[in-house]
């Protein structure tokens, strides 16, 4: 990699970058400084009209501080013009030219990449990445993404392994698809999951939880729940690690990556969903593949994509972290 050369005068005239992570659930938005400190960092549920809270936070840190440019990485589908494709976990952004929307409203550099894409740049530059030649990056959030770091760089592939299919007779996915792995491994599926047991059965300690409203029931609440030995829980839990413990031993018989890393909300449930996700993958993977690749959570699931939006913006073959 290529090293820039500053002096004293250009270290005082560079201006912090934006970075930006824009999740299914949240989205989070960070003030990085060109030596990599994390200056400040914010976070806000996606909710129905990310796109205007996105301008606010955008516009309030302007008004703190002069900008360089703009990194982003989002949940979806993105073409080389910056133009989400399709982001089957946030709908507003189906079809939305953010890179143009942007750029027109505050002139500064900005690059817009898959939100797993920048998650993996991170965790190479950064993280348990670093000196692997080969790795797969999950994002288990909202839904599942995924990156892959092949010979030093990112590879040019959409890894929208989320939308593998693993039932083909099952359930209607929101990309179109039917049976795929986000449909019964991401935070989403095990929420659903839960609610349609809650729905039918005579479960009352669960459906006590927000006053009766038990919709409102989060992905943390049910691993909680779980650690606290309510059953339901616990099943929901399992079933879903079965099922990203199939996924990620099919990505294993595939690339033979070195290591598998876990990011995201997600990946936090370590107990488990992890726990039963890592021996179902490898059980289910090849002999002389499975026993090579380390499976291992990330050191930057809150950090990783603000750092590697920002990092690609910047260009990580130009300036080295």
């Amino acid at each position: 990699m290529k090293l820039v050369i500053l002096n004293m005068y250009d270290i005082i005239l560079l201006m912090p970058y934006i970075g930006i992570d824009i999740g299914g659930t949240n989205i989070k938005i960070g003030v990085i400084s060109t030596d990599w400190e994390i200056i400040k960092i914010s976070k806000c549920p996606t909710g129905n009209d990310p796109f205007d809270l996105i301008l606010q936070e955008i516009n309030n840190i302007l008004n703190e501080y002069n900008i360089e440019g703009i990194g982003i990485g989002i949940a979806g589908l993105v073409d080389t013009d910056g133009n989400v494709i399709k982001a089957a976990n946030i709908p507003f952004f189906n079809n939305f030219p953010l890179h143009k929307e942007l750029v027109n409203r505050y002139h500064l550099n900005l690059k817009i990449e898959n939100d797993a894409t920048v998650a993996t740049v991170a965790e190479a530059l950064f993280g348990e990445g670093k000196n692997c030649n080969r790795f797969i990056m999950l994002t288990l959030g909202t839904g599942i993404g995924g990156g892959l770091w092949f010979n030093g760089e990112i590879a040019p592939f959409p890894m929208e392994v989320g939308h593998i299919s693993i039932d083909y007779h099952g359930t209607s996915c929101s990309c179109g698809n039917a049976g795929c792995f986000e449909i019964y491994a991401s935070a989403r599926a095990i929420k659903d999951s839960l609610i349609w047991n809650i729905e039918n059965s005579k479960e009352l300690a669960i459906k006590e939880l927000y006053g009766g409203n038990f919709y409102k029931l989060t992905s943390e609440d049910i691993y909680k729940m779980a650690m606290e030995g309510d059953p339901l829980c616990r099943s929901v839990l399992k079933e879903a690690g079965k099922a990203l413990g199939t996924g990620m031993a099919n990505l294993i018989n595939i690339f033979g990556p070195e290591k598998i890393i876990l990011t995201g909300g997600l990946s936090n449930a370590v107990n488990i969903y992890l726990e039963t996700a890592i021996q179902e993958a490898k059980k289910r993977a090849m002999e002389g593949l499975a026993e090579n690749t380390d499976i291992v959570q990330s050191s930057l699931v809150d950090k990783g994509g603000i750092l590697g939006a920002v990092a690609i913006l910047r260009n990580q073959d130009e300036i080295k972290p």
